[in-house]
């Protein structure tokens, strides 16, 4: 039994490691998917004075600290998203690894649902573009991944995708475009990795989320009535808190509502 709980204390360990490194790469997805450049070449360099980057300077998170978030060279701030989607997505490996019960199959596939959602992530905070070419065969593999794995069965990962495209459309129709289509489509992966319930949870959830980050940065002048502001984050964040604690949720809500016992 000790030795069962060390090796799963060493897994996790080491899925928070590999979460930071693969962060990493995400915030490369990030940067460089929606201006059309290539993710693997030419390697990591500074966007403003364009120097390669050492080795010491590529540590996940690490690294942003000890250059204080500055270019050596020019100076010029590096944004905190960086660290940020490195560090959300080594807590999400480790998370999953720490729930995963010996289904390695299913850890893998949650693995890849994390890096998809911090590439999405990385997108919509640089660019406010979520692209095609990465939430359109993200929907198929986490269709298949899910009901291969049994992480939903196949009518419930269907469903949650298509509960998932159909109201994000329904609000980007209602509200003449002002939420993009872009986010329907991050929402089919989303949905069949959680199901039609609980992706109508993470939806709440995520408007909840929106607005309490919203709300105190337009009374702060910081965002300007009308000006878009990124979503993606958002639902990423619903959907992690569906994933790990959704359940707890619902019955918390249940009980306050008297649905349940």
């Amino acid at each position: 039994m000790a030795q069962e709980s060390a090796t799963h204390e060493i897994l996790i360990a080491l899925a928070f490691i590999y979460g930071l490194i693969f962060g990493s790469f995400a915030n490369v997805v990030g940067y460089r998917l929606p201006r059309g450049e290539s993710v693997v070449w030419p390697g990591s360099h500074c966007p403003n004075c364009g120097r390669d980057l050492a080795a010491w300077e590529l540590v996940p998170v690490l690294s942003w600290l000890v250059i204080r978030g500055r270019c050596r060279t020019c100076k010029v701030p590096i944004s905190w998203r960086y660290p940020a989607i490195e560090l959300a997505t080594g807590v999400a490996f480790a998370l999953s690894a720490a729930t995963s019960s010996g289904n390695y199959a299913k850890l893998a596939v949650w693995w890849a649902f994390w890096l998809y959602l911090a590439s999405a992530v990385g997108c919509d905070l640089t660019s406010l573009i979520l692209p095609d070419v990465l939430t359109l065969p993200a929907g198929v593999i986490f269709f298949l991944g899910s009901g291969l794995t049994d992480i939903r069965t196949w009518p419930m990962a269907a469903a949650g995708a298509a509960v998932g495209y159909a109201i994000v459309a329904a609000v980007h129709f209602v509200t003449g475009g002002k939420m993009g289509m872009g986010d329907a489509k991050l929402n089919l992966g989303i949905g069949a990795m959680l199901g039609p319930g609980y992706m109508v949870m993470a939806f709440v959830l995520a408007a909840i989320y929106g607005m309490l980050a919203a709300l105190p940065l337009r009374l702060a002048g910081r965002v300007k009535p009308q000006q878009p502001i990124p979503f993606a984050p958002f639902l990423a964040l619903a959907a992690a808190t569906c994933a790990f604690v959704g359940p707890n949720l619902w019955h918390l809500y249940a009980r306050l509502t008297g649905l349940g016992p």
